[in-house]
């Protein structure tokens, strides 16, 4: 009998988590079965699972179980109601391995997967690996991992945080994020001394992003070079700062802040730009970082050179000097001096961004990533059937 995979998530199609989307979609095809607590739009929503869902607030809010839920928390206040809706869902399902995607998130369901005799795995990401773990009480509940078959997360920085709070080493697993790599890199646009160099930044718009500083970086640069444009996309709550910041510097003519858009509207503004910028912080006020950006990835892999920051495991996708540049965080001037030498030669853009190319095909593929989860969940692909 095929074993069945679930992925269990806090929310189902969120634009920005195409590395959920993927594992949820393409990991164990025709064979995973998707449990979110929502599905609903604004924040969730955009994309589907393509097999059998449990959403909790579409699914438990009949009559039924709201009678149920109030008879329950009468007699238990802790009472969970979605721990036996998932329990049978997962057994109708027969499901055998849980990937849990967050690790704080993920602790809810390591009951249910003991009582059923599940394997179980939680997936590291970035904010789990690095807000959360400022709080005690949530190292402490880490080391329940330790009793789980493992802990998978995207990058070595993230695996030595995860090692520093007792979680034994042979739990952890590291797995870079992988994405699709077009046969060539993309052919930028004959160079012409009139012709604009386009820009591009992809992030939701929230402290660890810090759209202000990546804005401020590109208002420098652009100074010195007026043919510089950039194409922001990406919502959140610091977009109306952005806004106002563009507004401020009468930058409406060089910058465009597209919202949150699709994937295929990302992909798009790739092709057509000629270099990448991230300036990624950790968040002064919460703690939150990166996790491996996969932004910067799909970048790389249409052979746009980066320029980004010293930050979590950013260093592990980007070779200083070789596919990009990296400076301290916070250092808008210093960002600003790597773009203006990228915009002012197009064979140091063209170079880095082949080579930027090379190190994603040969490192951080979406077939490399999937390969070693099914290994490691222990299943077989099911493309194969």
């Amino acid at each position: 009998m095929t074993e069945k995979l679930a992925i269990i998530t806090p929310a189902l199609g969120v634009r920005s988590e195409t590395f959920i989307r993927r594992h949820i979609q393409d990991l164990c095809v025709h064979q995973t079965v998707a449990v979110a607590v929502t599905a609903s739009q604004p924040g969730a929503g955009y994309w589907q699972a393509d097999g059998p869902t449990l959403i909790f607030d579409r699914d438990l809010r009949s009559l039924w179980h709201r009678v149920q839920r109030g008879i329950h928390r009468r007699l238990d206040p802790s009472y969970d109601d979605a721990l036996p809706a998932t329990e049978a869902f997962l057994k109708r399902h027969r499901v055998r391995v849980i990937l849990g995607e967050f690790l704080d998130a993920s602790l809810r369901w390591l009951p249910v997967a003991q009582t059923l005799g599940i394997r179980f795995f939680g997936h590291a990401h970035g904010y789990d690996v690095s807000k959360t773990l400022r709080q005690p009480t949530w190292q402490k509940e880490y080391l329940r991992y330790n009793a789980t078959d493992g802990i998978i997360t995207m990058s070595h920085a993230s695996r030595d945080r995860l090692l520093s709070l007792g979680i034994h080493p042979a739990k952890i697993h590291v797995v870079p994020y992988g994405v699709d790599v077009p046969d060539q890199p993309h052919a930028s646009p004959r160079e012409r001394a009139e012709r604009t160099i386009r820009c591009v930044a992809v992030g939701r718009m929230v402290g660890k992003k810090a759209p202000i500083l990546t804005l401020d970086a590109f208002r420098r640069a652009a100074e010195a070079c007026p043919r510089l444009h950039l194409d922001y996309i990406g919502g959140g709550e610091l977009l109306p700062a952005a806004r106002q910041f563009v507004r401020a510097f009468g930058l409406e003519d060089r910058v465009t802040l597209h919202g949150a858009q699709s994937s295929e509207f990302v992909q798009n503004t790739l092709r057509q730009a000629d270099i990448f910028l991230q300036h990624s912080i950790t968040d002064p006020d919460t703690g939150d970082e990166e996790g491996l950006p996969v932004a910067i990835l799909e970048a790389m892999a249409e052979g746009l050179p980066v320029v980004s920051t010293r930050h979590a495991g950013i260093p592990e996708e980007v070779e200083e000097g070789k596919t990009g540049y990296l400076v301290d965080e916070g250092q808008t001037g210093d960002m600003a001096e790597r773009l203006l030498a990228l915009a002012r030669d197009p064979e140091l853009r063209k170079e880095m961004g082949h080579a930027g190319w090379r190190r994603v095909r040969n490192h951080f593929t979406w077939e490399q990533e999937r390969s070693e989860l099914l290994r490691l969940l222990g299943l077989k692909d099911s493309r194969a059937h």
